[in-house]
């Protein structure tokens, strides 16, 4: 198949840069609270914005042949979401306190395991099971999101 049109490498690309700015996150929080919450609504934006793209983009327009196979890494994928999202919530919360945010290593490990996950295991069955139709399209979307 065409490996132009891969799907793993752009999101490659998306959790690199969410990799760095949790490192920003991380490193703000020895700087001052207001650089903090400017670290911490730029990697919101961008976890939220991931979160939208493998749940929009992705899981409605995969759809497998082999459907008992191919579904059942979603419900998992799922799940590590809404534990990112309801941090990221979590989080929010402790910003409008005013508070020094905590478990930002645990919470970095979490998504390290969640990528891992992903690169080796969602994305590359995804890459190889798409028709290419499907994957020029998933790609396109995915471009204008990633690189906007």
């Amino acid at each position: 198949m065409v490996k132009e049109y891969d799907i793993l490498p752009l999101m490659i690309r998306d959790h690199c840069k969410i990799e760095n700015l949790l490192d920003k996150l991380e490193e703000s929080t020895q700087v001052d609270f207001e650089e903090m919450k400017k670290a911490f609504y730029k990697l919101e934006w961008n976890l939220e914005k991931h979160v939208f793209l493998e749940e929009k983009v992705v899981f409605t327009m995969y759809s497998p042949d082999e459907v008992s196979e191919g579904y059942k890494m979603l419900p998992k994928l799922t799940e590590q979401h809404n534990y990112i999202l309801n941090t990221l919530k979590n989080w929010r919360n402790e910003i409008r306190h005013k508070r020094i945010l905590k478990e930002i290593y645990k919470f970095k490990e979490y998504l390290v395991k969640h990528k891992e996950f992903e690169e080796m295991e969602f994305y590359p069955k995804l890459d190889e099971n798409l028709k290419l139709d499907q994957k020029i399209l998933m790609h396109d979307r995915l471009t204008e999101i990633i690189l906007s």
